[in-house]
């Protein structure tokens, strides 16, 4: 999954659960599914940034 993928997804599940189109039966589920879309989102911005730093610190200085 991409992030984008992943935060279309998440937007998708916040606009249903705050338009209250989730039964409550499901919600649980949808919330745990929101969860892990979030941390793997938060991940993936980790992950970019750590590689932008490591790119501007072997960009050679003037």
């Amino acid at each position: 999954m991409t992030y984008q993928e992943a935060y279309d997804q998440l937007l998708t599940l916040v606009d249903e659960i705050e338009n209250e189109e989730v039964a409550l039966d499901e919600l649980p589920g949808k919330i745990r599914l929101a969860t892990e879309l979030i941390t793997f989102c938060q991940e993936r911005l980790r992950a970019v940034e750590t590689e932008y730093q490591e790119i501007i610190e072997r960009l050679p200085r003037r």
